[in-house]
């Protein structure tokens, strides 16, 4: 868990976005602005020096792209929660974003109170996701489209999932936190951190938003949006 207050690293390339941001979350309690950086080498370069719990990434910036940025980050400070802010919430934005490691992906158009959400909730393990994102995510699953990226799979296509680690990923779709879960399939947060660990080495995906995903592309889940369903005996 984060501290009661967390500190946020801003990085976008056009200074009116950082000077709005940084006065929105100077006025909310629990968050302090340590840094602001204005392309990809700058994030990477200031992460490293504050150590930031939390950093809004924008996406296409100069000298490094966000998407870069957060794949080293992500690896090298593991502690520290990316979540992207950007116009770009297209496919080929959101998976490489969420593969490079990303806690979420955010609009730059969400509401106030979506974005404090995202950041107050990512030390969770809840997905920080905004419902249009989710709404693309759930397309490309029953599309059976593919997106190319500069990551390849390495993991095997043959995935055997267990009943109730199918459901902790169908759940997570829905964009339910982990007590939400746990109530829905009536087991414990444990029980759900678990299940989800077991998927995860299954699907050979480091986190939670990237088990998901590569659910998605295997058809391993169908995303629903209205809410919990029934788990599978």
């Amino acid at each position: 868990m984060l501290g009661d207050m967390r500190t946020v690293l801003l990085v976008d390339d056009q200074p009116l976005m950082l000077q709005a941001l940084t006065n929105f979350l100077t006025a909310e309690d629990g968050f302090t602005v340590v840094g602001e950086a204005h392309d990809g080498r700058e994030a990477y370069e200031k992460a490293h020096e504050l150590k930031p719990d939390l950093i809004l990434m924008d996406l296409k910036m100069p000298r490094l792209s966000g998407i870069e940025a957060t794949r080293l980050i992500t690896a090298e400070l593991p502690d520290i929660h990316v979540i992207a802010l950007t116009t770009f919430s297209t496919l080929d934005f959101v998976l490489p974003t969420l593969r490079a490691g990303a806690a979420g992906f955010l609009e730059k158009d969400a509401r106030p109170e979506e974005i404090l959400d995202a950041l107050r909730s990512v030390d969770d393990d809840n997905l920080a996701l905004s419902p249009s994102v989710v709404r693309l995510l759930a397309t490309y699953a029953t599309s059976g489209g593919v997106v190319q990226d500069h990551e390849e799979w390495t993991g095997s296509d043959d995935i055997a999932l267990a009943p109730r680690e199918r459901s902790v990923l169908q759940h997570l779709a829905s964009g339910l936190s982990n007590k939400e879960i746990a109530s829905a399939m009536s087991v414990s947060p444990g029980s759900v951190k678990a299940y989800l660990g077991t998927a995860c080495t299954k699907l050979g995906a480091r986190d939670r938003l990237q088990a998901v995903v590569r659910a998605y592309e295997l058809g391993l889940v169908k995303p629903r949006l209205g809410g919990p369903h029934p788990d599978p005996a």
